[in-house]
């Protein structure tokens, strides 16, 4: 049995009580909002935009944050997309796209729901990986966007916990501890998207990894 929209949207609440969101029962999409630590969207503020929708007769769920970034301006967009490969490598389950039309950056996962279900938890987990990632590679990207300069350091960061729990207004953002199993699984494939970003990139001249 395929999951429906408004099955998600009882999840979404299981899982963020209290969220305040918006819900498209004909697009079979429910949008959010939560405040961020370092991330800044493109208004500058500590909001990040969530997208949950269903494809496939509530067979797949694909989770996105639209317009991370606007790199439109930037003069740097072989770097940017260059940074985001290296980023997509390190985290495996959440990728990045860049449409050089607009300059739109976006981030996005996706689940296939075999047997038509997600469970809060899975929600609520693959939620606050998304945006720990976003988080974590911000300053990264936008040195990127900014100066056109591709690196990684500090790699042994592990991707922080995002969207910590707590008491007060109703879209005050809510989060997960990550738990150490699932560290060290980001950390080991941080560890190997790297390896595999600095052997596709050429040893020297122009576009070289750094």
């Amino acid at each position: 049995m395929a999951m429906t929209i408004k099955t998600l949207e009882k999840t979404l609440k299981k899982a963020f009580p209290g969220l305040r969101y918006d819900l498209d029962m004909e697009a079979e999409r429910i949008t959010f909002a939560s405040r961020t630590e370092s991330y800044r969207d493109v208004e500058g503020e500590a909001c990040l935009s969530f997208s949950l929708e269903l494809f496939d007769q509530g067979a797949y769920l694909e989770v996105k944050c639209p317009f991370i970034y606007d790199a439109s301006e930037s003069q740097h967009k072989g770097a940017v997309s260059r940074v985001l490969l290296g980023v997509s490598l390190r985290t495996k389950l959440v990728q990045f796209s860049f449409d050089e039309a607009d300059g739109e950056i976006r981030a996005s996962a996706e689940l296939v729901l075999a047997d038509g279900t997600c469970t809060s938890q899975q929600l609520k987990t693959m939620l606050g990986i998304v945006q720990a990632v976003i988080e974590d590679f911000h300053p990264h990207i936008v040195r990127a966007m900014e100066i056109g300069e591709v690196s990684f350091p500090n790699e042994e960061t592990i991707v922080r916990p995002a969207m910590t729990e707590s008491e007060g207004e109703p879209d005050t953002p809510v989060s997960i501890d990550l738990g150490d199993v699932l560290k060290g699984m980001l950390v080991t494939s941080r560890e190997r998207g790297r390896k595999e970003w600095e052997n596709a990139g050429p040893k020297k001249g122009p576009g070289r990894h750094i």
